[in-house]
């Protein structure tokens, strides 16, 4: 009987921390969403080019649907 109760304890404990890990996941999510382009932040590579309507673009942050995105010439080419 005393087997059984420690068996059920450590799942029930790893049931917990599983659902805490969880939670932390989704608080997470919840701090990388942005409004604007200023609030994202993070290493960008060094790549520029030439765009169809002839500018120059290097990879830049952009916030789309609340999310923080690299984009090079308005196409988003990675989600952070």
């Amino acid at each position: 009987m005393v087997k059984a109760l420690t068996r059920n304890s450590r799942l029930f404990a790893a049931a917990i921390a599983m659902s805490a890990l969880v939670g932390m996941g989704a608080s997470a999510e919840a701090a990388n969403r942005c409004v604007r382009a200023s609030q994202c932040h993070g290493p960008l590579p060094q790549i520029c080019e030439r765009c169809s309507n002839g500018h120059t673009v290097c990879a830049h942050w952009a916030c789309v649907d609340h999310r923080c995105v690299m984009q090079i010439c308005g196409r988003v080419t990675r989600y952070r």
